[in-house]
């Protein structure tokens, strides 16, 4: 079987009538193009599909002397007693006068022969090549078909004929055979000009790409995407029933609520709608859960190794921070196809697993959890109830249910993974839980993420007072400080007055704060109680006169450089309330401050 072609574009297509695609030629066609053998020599190949040409290709010029009266664009090329054994193997391009190249046919029929009289149309007509009668393409009217073609390579465009203008001097068909053992040939060709086709309605279905047929994902937003229909302009996307619009694109973002779904996509332009794909179902199994800020300590993420569901999965954690730690979410490589949904039996016992595997009472049930599968050498992260493990040596056994298994590393591999706080070491599989022989020197593919600080977002309080220009400042900041200083802690003030200076201060306990005038007729209050510490002034920039300046800083680059600073060195569960100050001269004090902002310090 030849694997150089895809072969035709499917037949999903439907058929237009011959006689509605020659209402559009204007007679009469320039005739008798000259024909000849495909290939010229030989039976084909030679060349590298798409970038190498085979030698040998058919050529034959038609001069077109007159265009007649009304014609905008090329309708028709006529092939004549078209002859040539698997169609799929030959490419025929249309050059013009001016030299532009014409995709007409690529890989059209496959397998099929070419035998008879065919007239290549515009791709907008959508008509495909039928199926094979007696091992030949039907005679009759194609539309172009451009296969794997992409646009532009070796200087050939994928345009549909509608686009082509009429010109008069030369035209030229080219053949190429781009696969060896076979030939044929053409007796005569001719060109056709006339007006465009009108764009018929789609007439194939959309082929929906995500999410694949019975996938399980995590919600609310869910998004749809298919693949395009040629001369559409929009599409129908409808789920459950309920038909939503696309004006344009392949995808829609679906709000979507926890359970199963239908759905399937038509095309559409002005000339109407498509056939509904067939539909795919999706389940959505709610909102993912994040994951928690907590250390965490991986294994590998790469094994070979596989088990099927229900299987066995032992480690040991050696806790070495006083006090133990708290687990509370895992991340395991998981054995299944991307989006299938399991769960996971989490027990422990005190002390090594060793020589317990196959002891149910000696093991404790912790917690039970779940996830979906991420795909392979990807974290599947699986949530759960936290649970404590002291310090000291822990076993601990996972117990993959629901359709997938765990992924494995071992025999020779590192067997230990350690941190400041945890060692995972050991590991050992059973194919059922606490029943059979264990299988030695299996590392775990996985990650234990402990101790996570659950902070609030930032929250806003306190009143912003009002400048002499009626701007009333706002602060805010996208992420909480952080003990390690990783990444950034921006807090940020707009709605500021232009061209003012102005910085942000902070203080680090408000208790028993008392809301204060910043002055007995001033409209702003202080947010913050002493002591408070500054940070550096800058300006608002913006333009006088205007509400478009602002303030920000970078709590995490001001306590890095400042490690002596108000609060550090910084712990968790620390609070910083912080808020901004600018000039306004002809306010009361001269100066005016925003709201105030509390935030909680994490890990």
């Amino acid at each position: 079987m030849r694997s150089l072609f895809l072969g035709v574009l499917g037949a999903s297509f439907l058929a237009i009538g011959a006689s509605e695609a020659a209402a559009q030629t204007i007679a009469p066609c320039t005739t008798g193009g000259a024909g000849g053998v495909v290939p010229t020599s030989g039976t084909g190949g030679g060349g590298t599909y798409p970038g190498t040409f085979p030698p040998f290709a058919f050529t034959s010029t038609l001069n077109v002397s007159s265009i007649p009266a009304g014609a905008t664009c090329v309708t028709e090329i006529k092939l004549n007693s078209m002859s040539h054994t698997w169609a799929g193997d030959i490419q025929f391009v249309l050059t013009t006068p001016s030299g532009t190249r014409i995709n007409l046919l690529n890989q059209a029929g496959d397998a099929c022969d070419f035998l008879g009289d065919y007239g290549i149309t515009s791709f907008e007509l959508y008509q495909a090549p039928g199926a094979c009668t007696n091992n030949a393409l039907p005679p009759g009217q194609i539309s172009q078909v451009y296969g794997n073609w992409v646009t532009g390579t070796n200087g050939i465009d994928n345009t549909p004929l509608s686009q082509v203008a009429p010109a008069i001097g030369d035209w030229t068909l080219t053949i190429y055979d781009w696969f060896a053992q076979d030939a044929g040939g053409l007796s005569s060709w001719d060109i056709c000009f006339g007006t465009p086709p009108p764009v018929p309605a789609p007439t194939y279905r959309p082929t929906l790409v995500s999410p694949t047929n019975n996938q399980s994902l995590y919600g609310p937003q869910v998004t749809l995407s298919w693949n395009a229909v040629p001369g559409a302009t929009g599409y129908d996307v409808d789920v459950d029933g309920f038909v939503y619009p696309v004006a344009a694109g392949t995808s829609y973002i679906y709000n979507s609520t926890v359970g199963t779904h239908t759905w399937s996509v038509r095309a559409k332009n002005a000339a109407g709608v498509g056939p509904f794909s067939l539909p795919f179902i999706f389940n959505d199994i709610g909102a993912p859960p994040a994951t928690c800020n907590g250390p965490r300590l991986p294994t590998l993420f790469t094994g070979t190794g596989g088990l099927v569901t229900n299987n066995q999965m032992f480690v040991d954690l050696n806790v070495l921070k006083p006090g133990g730690i708290t687990v509370a979410q895992l991340q395991t490589h998981c054995s299944a196809v991307f989006g299938t949904p399991f769960g996971m039996q989490i027990y422990t016992r005190t002390g090594s697993f060793v020589g317990f595997e196959t002891n149910a009472a000696a093991w404790t049930l912790r917690a039970t959890g779940s996830g979906i599968a991420a795909g392979a050498n990807q974290p599947s992260l699986v949530e759960f109830p936290d649970f404590n493990l002291p310090q000291g040596v822990s076993g601990m056994a996972l117990v993959m249910t629901g359709g997938a298994g765990h992924k494995y590393s071992g025999f020779g591999a590192t067997q230990s993974y350690p941190s400041a706080n945890l060692v995972i070491s050991g590991g050992k599989t059973l194919n059922v839980p606490f029943s059979g022989i264990p299988n030695n020197n299996k590392v775990w593919n996985g990650a234990i993420i402990y101790d996570c600080f659950y902070a609030p977002p930032p929250v806003t309080y306190c009143t912003a007072g009002t400048s002499t220009n009626g701007c009333v400042p706002s602060i805010a900041a996208a992420n909480q400080p952080r003990v390690s200083l990783t990444g950034t802690a921006i807090v940020s003030v707009s709605n500021v007055e232009g061209q003012k200076q102005g910085l942000l201060f902070y203080g680090i306990n408000n208790t028993g704060f008392v809301l204060t005038p910043w002055s007995a007729t001033s409209s702003s209050y202080l947010c913050v109680r002493a002591p408070t510490q500054r940070l550096p002034a800058q300006s608002s920039g913006g333009s006088v006169g205007f509400c478009n300046g602002g303030l920000s800083a970078d709590f995490h680059a001001f306590f890095a450089a400042n490690p002596t600073a108000l609060g550090t060195p910084l712990t968790v569960g620390q609070k910083v309330y912080a808020q901004a100050w600018y000039r306004d001269p002809p306010a009361p004090k001269t100066t005016n401050l925003s709201n105030g902002i509390e935030l909680t310090v994490g890990p």
